[in-house]
């Protein structure tokens, strides 16, 4: 392949190491699979000299492609969830983004916005070349839970990006306000329309309902709002659109996508599997409302925004925080199960704990049960089966046994967050994860985990660097170094935030990588954990096996 100084390329192997010399040297780096580099001019032999990660070195020819990876990135944004996902085609989509500022230190970091010079930046140099924002391409908000968006307000208010589209689940969190007697109002989602079940039917579907509702609370101290406002103030042209499926569309067996994303004309496709839609009627007028699944907050959680990635033969599940309320609801549509699968679990729990006291009545009901449990899951599996599942919930025991089995993934991903009260991931979450994991040794990575060693070392180093960038300023009086030195101590705060504790998912073709970076390297050269999944051809699903 001729390689040019003007293209981008991308590494083609799980993991190369970068050399400092044609063939041999010492290690300058580790690369994985996906990463972006730079062809520097330079060609020895099979060997061509490249840009990645920050280091010049030597890489054999074959190491590189022209083709740009899948690649998924769990941040460890602290308490809560944030995904950060590029397409094969350079698209950028984020999926929520916790609760605090560490999906904007991620994003900053990841696209050098510190150094970036945009004019209506407060740090904009008219003496220097110009740049326009940083354009992220999509924006889901999963559900309106603060620990999912309440991190996209310091993303919005970063000057140097820009967004386009805005996609939710149209729960919107609002103050009070004229109530329409005709509806009741149990919680701050709006109002409902009482029956069995009771239904919301202010649900914010199109981009002029969204905005409307911005619009009537300027002054409101509700976070979901103010969030949206920061977004309209960043980019007046950014769009909203509620993300889901209407109950007519699951019975006759239409398909919905996120935007574009269909498949169509390439191996990438976002399927939406839910909120679900129902129709409710109040005052003449028909909508699509969603169901109320207990209290404001169980409701809020159940109806998250669940979409299916597929890239070619690999499939992943993006889910919220799905509860056993939405689990139990998701299972009687998509399965044909009871009201409540999880009322079977219990009752077959119950035959169980018998023991060899069962009698031979209950014994036999025991094994119906379970053939009518083992049912329900193979026809969800039909439906929700993936290679790689994003744990609902933070890795919370509000989870049912049978939606996990029906996901039956051979890796899941728990973004689990640190310094909050809940203590996520629950063990027996994990205990639950690994039982219903697929293969023999199922995979189980954590954010918090990930970023957690036995010593505390990596953390002093950490703020024992941030204590000499304090003494730094204190000690310099001109302003121009004092402003380099406290971007220097930004940068080193994105980088700790992007390196440590994030979980990476890289697809390309068949080859599918996941990574996490090592807090203490064992060498230049072994900087990543890393783990290979392999397609089975003849079982049609991917597997990891260790040997």
């Amino acid at each position: 392949m001729p390689f040019s100084t003007d293209k981008s390329y991308f590494i083609a192997r799980p993991d190369v190491v970068l050399k400092s010399a044609p063939g041999g040297g010492s290690a300058r780096n580790h690369l994985i699979l996906g990463d972006w580099l730079r062809y520097l001019g330079d060609t020895d032999g099979e060997f061509i000299r490249i840009r990645c990660r920050g280091d010049e070195g030597w890489v054999h020819e074959d190491d590189v492609t022209e083709t740009r990876a899948l690649e998924i990135n769990f941040v460890d944004i602290g308490q809560g969830d944030g995904c950060h996902i590029v397409t094969p085609d350079d698209e950028i989509i984020l999926i929520d983004a916790g609760v605090g500022t560490n999906m904007e230190r991620f994003l900053s970091w990841r696209y050098n916005l510190r150094s970036r010079n945009v004019r209506r930046a407060p740090d904009f140099d008219p003496a220097k070349p110009e740049r326009e924002p940083w354009k992220i391409d999509y924006v889901v908000v999963s559900h309106p839970d603060n620990d999912h968006y309440l991190g996209f307000r310091q993303v919005f208010d970063n000057p140097k990006l820009s967004f386009d589209k805005v996609f939710h689940n149209g729960i919107v969190e609002r103050p009070d306000e004229p109530e329409d007697p005709a509806l009741s109002y149990p919680d701050d989602l709006g109002g409902y329309v009482d029956g069995s079940p009771k239904m919301l039917w202010d649900v914010a579907h199109t981009n002029k309902r969204l905005k409307e509702i911005v619009n009537a609370f300027p002054d409101t101290r509700k976070q979901l709002i103010s969030t949206y406002r920061a977004c309209l103030a960043n980019t007046k042209t950014a769009t909203f659109r509620s993300l889901g499926r209407k109950r007519s569309q699951l019975e006759n067996g239409t398909r919905v996508f996120f935007d574009k994303f269909d498949g169509t004309g390439s191996p990438l496709a976002f399927e939406v599997l839910g909120p679900i839609y129902e129709p409710v009627t109040h005052d003449g007028q028909t909508r699509d409302g969603l169901r109320k699944l207990g209290a404001e907050g169980v409701t809020k959680n159940g109806h998250s925004v669940i979409l299916k990635l597929t890239y070619g033969k690999l499939a992943v599940m993006l889910g919220g925080d799905l509860n056993t309320q939405a689990q139990d609801f998701l299972l009687s549509l998509y399965a044909g199960g009871p009201k409540k699968t999880s009322s079977l679990e219990k009752k077959i729990a119950g035959f169980e704990a018998e023991g060899n006291q069962i009698t031979a009545e209950d014994q036999a009901k025991l094994d119906r049960d379970r053939a009518k449990l083992d049912g329900i899951i193979q026809t969800a599996r039909q439906t929700f089966q993936v290679d790689v599942a994003k744990a609902c919930h933070h890795g919370s025991s509000h989870i049912m046994d049978a939606f996990l089995a029906a996901l039956n993934p051979v890796v899941t991903v728990i973004s689990s967050g640190d310094e909050e009260s809940h203590s996520h991931p629950r063990p027996d979450a994990l205990g639950t994860f690994g039982k219903h994991g697929r293969g023999r040794r199922p995979l189980i990575f954590s954010t918090e985990l990930a970023r957690s060693t036995r010593e505390f070392t990596p953390v002093i180093n950490y703020l024992n660097i941030l204590r000499a960038f304090e003494a730094r300023l204190e000690a310099e009086a001109d302003p121009d170094k004092r402003r380099e030195i406290e971007q220097d101590m930004q940068e080193k705060k994105d980088r700790n935030v992007a390196v440590y504790g994030m979980i990476t998912l890289r697809a390309l073709g068949d080859t599918i990588l996941l990574a996490q970076k090592l807090e203490e390297p064992r060498s230049e050269g072994e900087k990543w954990d890393l783990y290979e999944l392999h397609h089975n051809d003849k079982t049609g699903m991917y597997e990891y096996d260790p040997h």
